[in-house]
């Protein structure tokens, strides 16, 4: 950077899941800006940077940026808006430091924020959903069902399937609630979850396996407020980084992870001047989690944890209890890697215009010693990493800041790609030619129980893979009920078909691997059968008036 940029204030509101707090989107924004100013050394503003990331549906407004200039009382100031979906905050934040770093402004307000609890649930998923790729809209696929197929991915990487996935993921959800729990301005302060809780069916239903309802972060408002400036101040900002990843998951180079995440950190990493994340001291790290499976994939992706790792990190032994996470050697509050405190985005909340500036936020308020739980406040903290993702892991934001006290020496680390040169316009997806029928490999499988559109669920989808290509795929004969589709599909060699109705199906070939329908379907006729055949034993017994004995039923019941 050209020159440095410090963190002067924060302002946070309290992120709201009743939707009855906030009036607008303005008295959202107003509230956070109010706040950052209570400590703020500043009181003028040269730039005003808005994040928001869908507010021509959420408030059917546009033009927002000037309209909260004017509802804060700064008519007058250059105002603009930043969106990058679910990364917006993080996004806002760049931008504004990028223009005091230049020396264009002095002090710089950055807002950003969501009130996304002014419509339905279901109308909310319609909107998230137009972030991913129309082709993979047609098939049913909403945020929830592609991070499902990236964990199935991430879970055949590690040879996990049946009930330890299960464990794995009520652990994670444990372990946000615990910690949102003691946040007061968490959405679930005072709200800790069970493991028992995320295995009741009757109220934890399925979304798109292996995601439950209790993966998922949910729909709420909140807003937070960051003061930039030039004038040196405790906080500095250390590195920025941020990188794209291709719209659509067919053209990714692997499925367990996201590479935008690895190029994003290596540049923020090579400007802070950390050659080894994992070796520095005093660490605290916000990591985005909008699924419970997302924080052990995100912070190997952020060099943070080694790939077999990051369970054991996280939540210990699966075979174990759940511990309480401020007590954990690696992740705790004496740990190595104390992580999402503030509960993260499954029990602080996601209001997605504004998470990744609550992300930034928080790292501040660890490193100021004011963290909003002070049970959760880590001693010595002084290198705080942001993680914010937008879309499917296809723009994300790493921010890293610093105590400007810190003795910290840089490390010469790699220098990352900085320019990219285009090779021509790609394929969209939606333009691609059908696959041809054939043996296929299926890399990853969902059942999208909760889909986007009028589609209903439950549509069974396949990632395969034929002659170095990839495409979606319908299972062309669904699983019988109860039935762990997922599990016993991923991995397997299917036969690729296009049908009349346009779309491709898979089939499990006889012979080949586990043909799960067709085995349901013996095993169910044969129950039939046996059955039937009994009834018939039982009707002849009766007929010849020979009953049953009282040795059948020993207490003379039937």
């Amino acid at each position: 950077m050209a020159r440095d940029v410090y963190i002067a204030a924060v302002g946070l509101t309290k992120v709201d899941l009743t939707g009855r707090i906030f009036a607008s989107v303005f008295d959202l924004f107003a509230e956070a800006y109010q706040r950052a100013l209570e400590e703020s050394p500043a009181r003028s503003f040269e730039a005003l940077q808005v994040g928001i990331m869908d507010s021509e549906e959420f408030e059917n407004r546009a033009n927002v940026a000037a309209k909260i200039a004017d509802r804060l009382g700064l008519t007058g100031i250059p105002a603009i808006r930043s969106e990058t979906a679910s990364s917006t905050g993080a996004a806002a934040l760049h931008e504004a430091c990028y223009k005091v770093a230049s020396g264009q402004c002095e002090t710089v307000l950055v807002l950003a924020g969501e009130r996304m609890k002014n419509v339905t649930t279901e109308v909310a998923t319609a909107i998230m959903s137009k972030t991913i790729d129309p082709a993979e809209r047609n098939f049913g696929f909403t945020m929830p069902a592609l991070i499902a197929l990236v964990t199935q991915a991430w879970l055949a990487e590690r040879r996990l399937r049946g009930k330890p996935v299960a464990d794995l993921l009520a652990r994670l959800m444990v372990r946000a609630h615990a910690l949102g729990a003691a946040n007061p301005l968490a959405a679930f302060h005072g709200r800790p979850e069970s493991l028992d809780a995320y295995f009741d069916t009757t109220r934890n239903l399925p979304v798109a396996t292996p995601l439950l309802r209790k993966d998922c972060s949910p729909i709420c408002d909140g807003a937070a407020c960051v003061v930039l400036t030039a004038r040196p101040q405790a906080v500095k900002i250390a590195g920025l980084g941020s990188a794209t990843e291709t719209s659509s998951i067919l053209d990714r180079r692997h499925l367990s992870g996201m590479d935008a995440t690895r190029a994003a950190a290596r540049v923020a990493y090579w400007r802070a001047g950390i050659a080894r994340p994992r070796d520095v001291e005093g660490l605290y790290v916000e990591c985005h989690d909008a699924f419970n499976s997302l924080l052990p994939i995100s912070l190997t992706d952020l060099g943070l944890v080694e790939p077999g790792e990051a369970i054991e990190a996280l939540v210990g032994s699966l075979k174990q209890e759940p511990k309480d996470p401020l007590e954990h050697p690696v992740t705790g509050r004496h740990g190595r890697l104390p992580v999402n405190f503030s509960g993260g985005l499954k029990a602080r909340g996601h209001p997605v215009g504004g998470t990744g500036l609550f992300q930034i936020a928080e790292c501040y308020l660890q490193l100021a010693g004011r963290f909003p739980n002070p049970h959760a406040q880590v001693p010595g903290a002084k290198v705080g990493i942001a993680h914010s993702i937008g879309g499917p892991g296809n723009n994300v934001y790493v921010t890293v800041i610093e105590r400007s006290d810190s003795k910290r020496t840089p490390a010469a680390a790699p220098r990352p790609p900085l320019s990219f040169r285009s090779a021509g316009p790609a394929n969209l997806s939606e333009e691609r030619e059908r696959l041809p029928g054939g043996r296929a490999l299926l890399e990853a499988f969902t059942s999208i129980h909760v889909t986007s559109g009028h589609r209903p669920g439950p549509v069974h989808v396949g990632l395969v893979r034929i002659d170095g290509r990839r495409a979606f795929a319908k299972l062309d004969h669904p699983p019988g009920e109860g039935e762990p589709a997922e599990s016993a599909l991923a991995g397997q060699h299917v036969k690729l078909l296009l049908k009349d109705d346009g779309d491709q199906y898979f089939q499990i070939p006889r012979g080949r691997g586990f043909d799960l329908a067709r085995l349901v379907e013996r095993v169910r006729a044969r129950v039939r059968v046996s059955r039937t055949a009994a009834a018939d034993d039982d009707a002849a017994a009766v007929k010849k008036g020979a009953g049953l004995d009282s040795s059948t039923f020993p207490d003379g019941k039937s």
